[in-house]
């Protein structure tokens, strides 16, 4: 088991969408468990809520996350059309 990191909680959504955006794809979405694990095993402590949660704030700020069945994938084709709103991306 790795070290935990001592980082800022709120800096987990940047990790979130640092894995929507690398990890996943329409063909291969990631749920919630699958993201928390992959920080826990990186040494950022969290639960699945608080990728819900994450999820939910980069939905609500404009980022083009689609869910499919228990999965979500950050939507590269519809990521352009975010940027021209004024959205940062990572």
């Amino acid at each position: 088991m790795q070290q935990q990191k001592n980082i800022a909680k709120k800096v987990i959504i940047l990790y979130v969408l640092n894995v929507l955006r690398l990890l996943s794809s329409k063909q291969t979405p990631v749920t919630q468990t699958i993201i928390c694990n992959y920080l826990n095993d990186i040494g950022i402590p969290c639960d699945r809520k608080t990728i819900g949660r994450n999820i939910q704030y980069l939905c609500d700020f404009g980022y083009p996350i689609k869910r499919v069945g228990k999965g979500y994938y950050l939507d590269h084709s519809e990521l352009d059309k975010a940027n021209s709103k004024n959205i940062f991306v990572i």
